[in-house]
């Protein structure tokens, strides 16, 4: 083979090889998705458009070895929480679309010492310019958990119980600041584990007092068994108390949620309110007293029944008998 055959053939060699590569570091992405590179120093760049890569030491994110970007989602069909990847780690795409984290509920305390328990609901999406962040966080799942639950903790922590329950907007708006707010504070010279990487769109969240809560059976942070599920699960969780609750058995928490209902009441309503928990505590002293299966006499004034109304039914219907009496003409 003369000399010219052997350089066209190592031409053509050439030339397959540089398509191959070519092939190999193509990349190409649309406005929802991009792809993360890195090399031996770490994170590189995130792709936007179409292109080639062509330092033969940058590669894509993906594999076995890549992040595990998750967060924590309900599944529509069960209700149920899930983990929703960001990563396909097959391909290296990474999911920008706006997405809805949905954490285990936490619990959170007002400013005037109430115990809640917070359900959230937040939109997000990963920020392509702040892919760097990304790439760098150690667990994005927990940091994005913990991120959501202490901007609620310090936005319910500002506001009494009252305030709360009247003002949850103003709550919801004073977390995304706060979310977003982090975000920049973040990202002043690639800070990583400051900022997470991400666009926050949106909060919405629901609360229970911690004694609701706890009459639920759930417990903060901890997943609630999935429907059907029975065994110890079931065998452990806590049963509801069929005693109904009195007054004496009020929570300093539940007492003052008293007071906020009574200071914005009537003086009819107060006294109604009143009349019904006088009412309902009557009502646990005879049940405590017919459960205890003994025969116990007591007075009307040891159960407080011994009031102006009660007296007064007494009196009518003794001087109506006297009177009935009195009217009968005398036997002879």
């Amino acid at each position: 083979m003369s000399l010219t055959g052997m350089l066209q053939i190592a031409g053509w060699a050439l030339l397959a090889l540089v398509i191959a590569y070519l092939v190999w570091k193509f990349y190409q992405t649309r406005v929802d998705f991009t792809y993360m590179t890195h090399n031996d120093q770490g994170f590189k760049q995130a792709l936007k458009g179409r292109g080639f890569l062509l330092d033969p030491e940058e590669f894509i994110v993906r594999g076995p070895n890549a992040p595990k970007l998750e967060f924590v989602a309900l599944d529509p069909a069960t209700g149920a929480r899930k983990l929703v990847p960001l990563l396909n780690q097959n391909t290296g795409a990474i999911n920008l679309r706006p997405q809805f984290c949905v954490p285990l509920p936490f619990s959170a305390t007002t400013a005037d010492d109430h115990s809640i328990v917070v359900e959230a609901r937040v939109q997000f999406s990963l920020n392509r310019e702040k892919m760097f962040f990304v790439y760098n966080v150690q667990d994005f799942g927990l940091a994005l958990e913990t991120r959501i639950q202490s901007a609620i903790r310090a936005e319910v922590g500002r506001r009494e119980d009252q305030q709360l329950r009247a003002g949850l907007g103003d709550v919801e708006e004073g977390a995304v600041k706060r979310l977003r707010q982090a975000e920049e504070d973040g990202d002043e010279a690639h800070e990583a584990g400051i900022a997470l990487g991400v666009r926050f769109h949106g909060v919405s969240f629901a609360y229970k007092s911690a004694e609701e809560f706890a009459a639920s059976g759930a417990v903060p942070g901890m997943a609630a068994p999935m429907a059907g599920e029975g065994g110890a699960a079931g065998a452990l969780a806590p049963q509801r108390s069929q005693a109904r609750t009195g007054a004496l058995s009020f929570t300093p928490q539940q007492l003052d949620k008293l007071a906020d209902q009574f200071r914005t009441q009537s003086p009819q309503s107060t006294a109604a309110l009143l009349a019904m928990l006088e009412m309902q505590t009557r009502q646990n002293i005879a049940e405590a007293l017919a459960a205890s299966g003994q025969l116990i006499v007591v007075t009307p004034q040891e159960l407080g029944l011994a009031g102006a109304t009660v007296q007064g039914q007494v009196l009518s219907r003794h001087e109506a008998h006297v009177a009935a009496a009195s009217a009968q003409p005398a036997r002879t």
